[in-house]
């Protein structure tokens, strides 16, 4: 038998900790490829669902305006109607809120 002063011993544990390593490096690629395709995942998931929040936001928002106009239009037409049914009632009205408009604006301001 030959003697060794471990040199042999230490070029084995060598090569076997750089065999472990090219394969934690291999495995840490593997899960690094999985993360990133998760990541995308998860990102396509989270587009999805902020298109349909702005979807429904946009939708309910344009319900509350197509309901404001009708009521305007709706208030429009019966002041339409009031002042055709009462032609001096609404002349006198005006005229009331000219003098008070008039009056605000022309006060002395001291």
């Amino acid at each position: 038998m030959r003697e060794t002063n471990g040199h042999d011993e230490w070029k084995v544990a060598i090569e076997k900790a750089q065999e472990l390593l090219e394969e934690g490096q291999k495995e840490m690629a593997k899960a690094r490829e999985m993360a990133k395709a998760k990541g995308e995942e998860a990102w396509i998931a989270a587009q999805k669902k902020s298109r349909q929040a702005w979807d429904e936001v946009r939708a309910t928002g344009l319900n509350a305006l197509d309901d404001v106009r009708d009521q305007g239009e709706e208030i429009w037409e019966e002041a339409g109607k009031l002042i055709k049914k009462n032609p001096t009632r609404a002349i006198g009205l005006t005229l009331l809120v000219g003098v008070v408009i008039g009056s605000l604006l022309c006060r002395d301001r001291d």
